[in-house]
């Protein structure tokens, strides 16, 4: 994976604005304080961020950031290389990289380091300096993917090896992209322009899990975001990550996670009282 910079910047997005950082660019933003909401497509949900995040952005895309509280943020503009082949294989259009900055101290100190605005249009730094600055970039958003990758909720040691076949990355960026879907491993299978029952054995051999049980995993950990993040009500949260009933969402979330939503919930917010 390999970007260059563009520019950076520091922003403000106040109690309740909605504004457009990223606007049909990769890059990344990174939360100094406060709280808020990001969204990398219209027809997507909100996805909740607070103070430490780091949101990545790895291909062409919109990203909207909506003010829960209002947030002071560095946003990075970046672009591929002219000879680049792209690479981001299955990363979602928006990768959240949790608590980034405690875990990666040095790295975040590196992005605060370019919160004062740094360019590289229009011959704003000497050349020398442009290498730097994208080296320093690609680091940081290198760093956000692997921090997600650890985050996820199953199988992060072999996750990015699906990127070593374009066809399941296909399915999975799919998957991603709407986890409100009705998905059927036959639909998986179209996406990655495999039969189903071919997908379904190179699908497990590279992610560790069946499909099914890839897709279950991933909406009840999202699901543990919003309701640890969130203020919408357990149904709300089951259709927001494709469960057409709070019953079937509450019966999958205590497979995964031991525990009830409503559960969860409650002891996600003992802990931030804490």
């Amino acid at each position: 994976m390999e970007w260059e910079l563009r520019r950076s910047r520091r922003s403000r997005v106040t109690d309740g604005a909605v504004s457009t950082v990223l606007r049909d660019t990769a890059g990344f933003v990174f939360l100094h304080d406060g709280r808020a909401a990001v969204r990398a497509a219209a027809e997507q949900g909100w996805t909740p961020v607070a103070a430490g995040d780091l949101v990545l952005v790895p291909r062409r895309a919109d990203l909207t950031v909506r003010g829960d509280g209002g947030a002071e943020a560095t946003v990075v503009e970046l672009t591929r290389p002219p000879a680049a082949r792209p690479d981001e294989g299955p990363l979602p259009d928006a990768v959240v990289a949790r608590s980034f900055g405690a875990a990666e101290p040095g790295m975040a100190v590196l992005v605060r380091g370019m919160a004062c605005g740094w360019s590289t249009v229009g011959g704003a730094v000497r050349s020398g300096d442009t290498v730097i600055c994208s080296r320093i970039a690609t680091t940081i958003a290198v760093t956000a993917v692997r921090m997600w990758v650890e985050q996820q909720p199953c199988c992060a040691d072999r996750w990015l090896s699906s990127a070593l076949d374009p066809r399941i990355g296909r399915a999975l960026r799919a998957v991603h992209a709407d986890l409100t879907r009705a998905w059927t491993v036959a639909d998986m299978a179209r996406e990655a322009t495999m039969s189903r029952a071919a997908f379904a054995e190179r699908f497990t051999e590279l992610v560790g899990r069946s499909p099914a049980g890839y897709l279950t995993a991933v909406r009840v950990g999202v699901g543990r975001e919003l309701l640890a993040d969130d203020t919408a009500t357990v149904a709300e949260v089951a259709h927001r990550v494709g469960y057409r009933s709070e019953l079937g969402f509450a019966r999958a979330f205590r497979r995964e996670a031991g525990m009830s939503p409503s559960q969860w919930r409650a002891s996600a917010r003992a802990v931030r009282a804490r």
